[in-house]
């Protein structure tokens, strides 16, 4: 009996193993855990990008829904996402950007060359804001409240489809229509 049992064990384990594999396999990448959903964006103090010596933080934010990017001009998403961040700037929608971990040089020549989409860009050149929310990657899209508060967030590249399937009927509920 005890030859039988050990024989079955590792064989149990396995399966246990591939079964997990296989429902992690299934989960969309883009629809993460959102540990802060539903509470304000955390405190933080960060200089602008385009002007170091200014410092940017929750309280000079919009009173109104607005978008908070994570990218980088390290991250290839990212600048397959840019043209659309683009149009959504010229459609009058408010988006911030979070550098993340970047190059100040780099993120700057990287705007200065294919447009800025952003009303501010705050510089987390340490990462301490991207942990706070839970950033697990470049490119992130989160939509703010105005209330300061997270109701949403996205992991990936943001496009026409997924701005259409997640972000309308939000922006909708939050009684902004789309513009």
């Amino acid at each position: 009996m005890k030859t039988r049992l050990k024989l079955f064990l590792p064989l149990l384990g396995l399966f246990a193993l591939a079964l997990m594999l296989f429902i992690g396999l299934q989960r969309d990448p883009s629809q993460l855990a959102l540990v802060q959903q539903g509470k304000p964006l955390p405190e933080f103090r960060l200089p602008d990008l385009l002007q170091p010596t200014r410092q940017i933080d929750n309280r000079t934010l919009p009173s109104q829904a607005f978008l908070l990017n994570v990218w980088g001009s390290w991250c290839p998403s990212c600048l397959v996402e840019h043209p659309f961040l683009m149009r959504l700037k010229r459609q009058g929608f408010l988006i911030y950007g979070l550098n993340y971990r970047d190059n100040p040089q780099a993120a700057r020549q990287m705007l200065l060359e294919k447009g800025n989409p952003f009303v501010e860009v705050l510089h987390d050149q340490q990462g301490g804001l991207a942990l706070a929310l839970g950033v697990y990657g470049a490119p992130e899209t989160y939509l703010i409240d105005g209330n300061g508060v997270i109701r949403f967030r996205y992991a990936g590249e943001l496009n026409q489809q997924v701005w259409q399937r997640q972000f309308v009927p939000l922006f909708e509920q939050l009684g902004q229509k789309e513009k």
